[in-house]
């Protein structure tokens, strides 16, 4: 069994990469003033390295989640760390503009390879239940930490002209330790069980092209003088959307004929997955929580005029708490309903934009601002249950896939909230100005009027993704249930809680079963082929390709949920209520 510090040195190699994966994202936002002083970047220009890395880690994510399942999750971390690092380091050195647009883009591709390996490493290595949940938990911290760390650690950094280097030197030498950290724990790919139906081309073109250019189309509004009035942003929105519904339509056309696919679109209502819901309150959840925490800064160092090092301690209330409610969260996985937790966590995340759209500019720290720093962070627990739930939803084949669709949501979110919140509070305070035309463009006033409005986004963002946990995950159960080695399938191989939860669902020889469990009643029913078994208490799909003599008991009741039933025991749908 490894050891204590075996297991932290691993978790620590795959949520170290997470949070530099996304700290490059809050530093650039900083450092794009100085960098682009340093390198003459124009004012149409400057946008681009942050732009150009949200356009090459979004586009790719599905692709390289998938290539993980079929080459091995380690092998495709290794890859993508390896990456990261050598062009991170690059970038530091980059001799112009040009050169630093194209590096960061680089660094970007080596994101995207990485980052959805994390779910299929630890799915590989933990069984489910305490370690796990916790792992899965780290990431969530991972996430959210790494963006504000790199908001402050990169405005401290470019107090100083040249020290916008050392954001990438530091960011190449850490990949580098986590490379090699991940070389000697992370369990080798060996014989575990891979995506074997190879890479559905058409598909990966068209998922690339469709969430690049969706991704560059909300980054762009932002720039542009007319934002969402200027006519060929509006008519790459629309060629994206038809992109998209391409790549839907034909991978639902090759799903259908068993072939390869990038992302199989039944999973999205096949019943008890509950996919559809989750990713959208995800998206939701993580937009609210990005576009906020881009505010909380503005409003840190251009309302209040607090220097780097103030806001840097003014926001290490933060990193405590969300280091808090991970490890609250992970531990209560096992015990907790799913969507119970996610509800919690998204009054959090309602709260904090609340707080601080109705905050008193000149009120002290602890007034307001504290405040924020204390529920902010809550948005983690949605994280970690979303990615568990996202991951259930798969077989042990596709994890990687998993974490693509997992991460495709949270990117998708971030820069749909920097685009929504960002044109709404520039609007408001150009209205603003327009009534005070005695206050200067930049007074404080005018920038307030337009970060409440920004505030007000995030709350409308926190309220939707709320109602969708009221009324579209209800029913998801415990998901990080530990796993009973006696539990067993009839035919297939595995335990038979193998995707997670065993109140969510059980391994029918690699394919993947759900139950809608709803009360303490015993239920005994033979499930074959495609059949669906309906009865008051359970619902249990399965796959055409499942067994055609594969039988279950559910007993919602206990602690597990399925158990063997000898096959003497197999016949028609019949209740026990012992």
């Amino acid at each position: 069994m490894p050891s204590i510090l075996y297991n932290s040195l691993f978790v620590l190699s795959v949520c170290g990469v997470t949070i530099l994966n996304i700290f490059v994202n809050g530093a650039l936002i900083i450092a794009l003033p100085t960098l682009g002083k340093a390198l003459d970047f124009s004012e149409s220009e400057l946008q681009w390295p942050l732009n150009v890395y949200a356009l090459s880690y979004g586009s790719l994510l599905l692709l390289f989640g998938r290539l993980a399942d079929v080459v091995g999750s380690k092998r495709m971390f290794l890859f993508g760390t390896g990456f990261f690092t050598i062009w991170s380091i690059a970038t530091g050195v980059a001799p112009n503009k040009v050169a630093l647009i194209v590096f960061v883009a680089l660094t970007g591709v080596g994101a995207a390879a990485n980052t959805p390996t994390g779910i299929g490493i630890f799915s590989n290595h933990f069984e489910p239940g305490p370690s796990r949940n916790r792992a899965i938990a780290a990431l969530g911290a991972g996430q959210a930490i790494g963006y504000i760390v790199g908001l402050i650690g990169g405005g401290f950094l470019c107090q100083s002209g040249q020290l916008w280097r050392v954001i990438f030197y530091i960011q190449g030498g850490l990949a580098a330790v986590f490379f090699a950290l991940g070389v000697y724990t992370i369990p080798p790919d060996g014989e575990r069980a891979k995506y074997d139906k190879g890479i559905d081309w058409v598909g990966a073109v068209l998922s690339v092209a469709g969430v690049g250019l969706l991704t560059f189309v909300l980054s762009e509004s932002t720039v542009v003088k007319q934002g969402w009035k200027t006519p060929w942003i509006i008519a790459l929105l629309i060629v994206s959307l038809v992109i998209l519904g391409a790549f839907v339509a034909w991978e639902t056309y090759r799903e259908r004929r068993e072939r390869s696919v990038i992302m199989p679109i039944s999973l999205w209502t096949k019943p008890g997955t509950k996919m559809g819901p989750m990713v959208t309150l995800v998206f939701l959840a993580w937009a609210s929580y990005n576009a906020l925490s881009y505010f909380i800064t503005l409003f840190y160092q251009q309302i209040r005029g607090d220097d780097p090092v103030h806001t840097s301690l003014e926001t290490l209330p933060f990193a405590i708490m969300a280091f808090i409610v991970n490890v609250v969260a992970g531990w209560l996985l096992g015990t907790v309903r799913g969507d119970v937790l996610i509800g919690v966590g998204l009054l959090g995340t309602l709260a904090a934009p609340l707080i601080f759209v109705f905050v008193d500019p000149h009120a002290s720290y602890w007034k307001g601002a504290f405040l924020i720093m204390l529920t902010i962070s809550w948005t983690d627990v949605a994280y970690t249950v979303g990615n568990l739930q996202i991951s259930i939803s798969f077989d042990s084949r596709s994890q990687g896939l998993a974490g693509g669709i997992f991460n495709v949501a949270t990117r998708l979110g971030t820069s749909l909230a920097l685009a929504l919140s960002s044109s709404v509070a520039s609007a408001v305070s150009q209205s603003y100005h327009a009534k005070h035309p005695e206050l200067a463009v930049d007074s404080k006033g005018v920038l307030m009027a337009g970060f409440r409005a920004g505030g007000w986004v995030s709350v409308a963002l926190a309220a939707a993704a709320l109602l969708v946990c009221v009324f579209g995950i209800r029913g998801i159960g415990v998901i990080g249930v530990k796993a009973n080695p006696d539990m067993v399938l009839v035919e297939g191989e595995g335990k038979a809680d193998k995707v997670g939860d065993v109140e969510s669902g059980v391994v029918i020889d690699g394919q993947t079963a759900e139950g809608m469990l709803r009360n303490s009643e015993k239920l005994r029913t033979s499930v074959g082929g495609a059949q669906v078994v309906t009865l008051p208490s359970i619902r249990i799909s399965t796959d055409v390709n499942a067994p055609r003599r594969t039988s279950v008991l559910i007993s919602p009741g206990g602690r597990h949920s399925v158990q063997m039933i000898p096959p003497s025991m197999e016949g028609s749908a019949t209740r026990s209520t012992s």
